[in-house]
């Protein structure tokens, strides 16, 4: 079931309904489960099929692999053409195969590493967001395939929960929250300036948005507190003191998962978030992201 008309409030509260309800202890634990994948095979008729559901329900799937080969980049834009993910971001800090090598950067002592300017390439904690959120509308971020290549040895969990869910009880809460932060400058990103030179323009946009083709409802959200100046109205303030609540309550509409060697997760580009972690001597935490402007469909 998609968001088609989600203005209209009968149509809402069916949405609503069946949103919520897939989360019962039982649907929530299957969610945990992971959908085994062989790298030699690829998805099967079958597997894509949950696959999509999954997104489609939770916005999330987390799979295993289910042989030994070492995982590598070029695996995950072979079955990520499966899902007909094929336009990859080429952001900052994308390898030549234009993914990410998500790794604690802060030993580096050449300092030649521009992914050491970034939170997400340290082992400090990454709060609430969505990728890419400051990338301009026409490149935003819709699906990203998150692979652990190695875990930390200690930390480093993850959390996720569906835009989805959060819409729905921002808008249970009080309908004026959506229009807040549907306000198409509701949140803006200033400029990335390193040594006089712009890497990045400044962008504005929505938290929430609908599809060009009203078929998906889209989030863009960071928590962190510098580099992005809010739309500063008492509404705006009060809508995000309840999101900032509601995604720091331990829910059953939170996901909390700490990934091993050789699983992964695929979403449309969920909320999520990542605890602190530590590496032992010989053990470094290595993470493969990939990043894509088009999204997961159901069929």
């Amino acid at each position: 079931m998609q968001p088609l008309s989600i203005s209209c409030s009968s149509d809402f509260d069916i949405w609503a309904r069946h949103k919520l309800s897939l989360y019962s202890t039982e649907a929530k634990h299957r969610l945990l489960e992971p959908l085994e994948i062989n790298l030699e095979q690829g998805f099967s008729n079958a597997q894509l099929r949950t696959l999509r559901q999954r997104v489609e329900d939770y916005n999330l799937v987390i799979y295993q692999l289910t042989d030994n080969h070492r995982f590598e980049p070029e695996h995950i834009n072979t079955l990520a053409g499966q899902l007909g993910l094929i336009t990859l971001d080429a952001h900052l800090c994308v390898t030549e195969d234009l993914v990410s090598l998500i790794t604690d950067t802060s030993q580096d002592v050449t300092g030649n590493d521009q992914r050491k300017r970034y939170i997400p390439y340290s082992n400090k904690p990454l709060n609430w967001h969505t990728d890419g959120y400051y990338n301009p509308y026409h490149q935003r971020v819709r699906a990203i395939w998150l692979h652990c290549q190695q875990a930390a040895s200690r930390g480093g969990e993850n959390s996720f929960i569906d835009p989805e869910i959060v819409y729905i009880l921002l808008r249970q809460e009080n309908p004026e929250f959506i229009e807040a932060l549907s306000h198409p400058e509701v949140m803006r990103i200033p400029a990335n300036i390193v040594n006089e030179k712009s890497l990045r323009e400044e962008t504005a946009s929505s938290v929430f948005q609908v599809s060009e083709d009203f078929s998906r409802l889209e989030m863009r959200y960071s928590q962190r507190k510098r580099h992005i100046i809010w739309r500063d109205d008492a509404l705006t303030r009060e809508a995000l003191a309840f999101l900032n609540d509601l995604l720091e309550q331990a829910s059953i509409w939170r996901v909390d998962y700490r990934l091993q060697a050789g699983q992964g997760v695929i979403s449309n580009n969920t909320l999520h978030r990542r605890n602190a972690y530590e590496d032992d001597a010989g053990n470094q935490r290595v993470y493969i992201r990939a990043r894509y402007y088009n999204p997961i469909r159901p069929n």
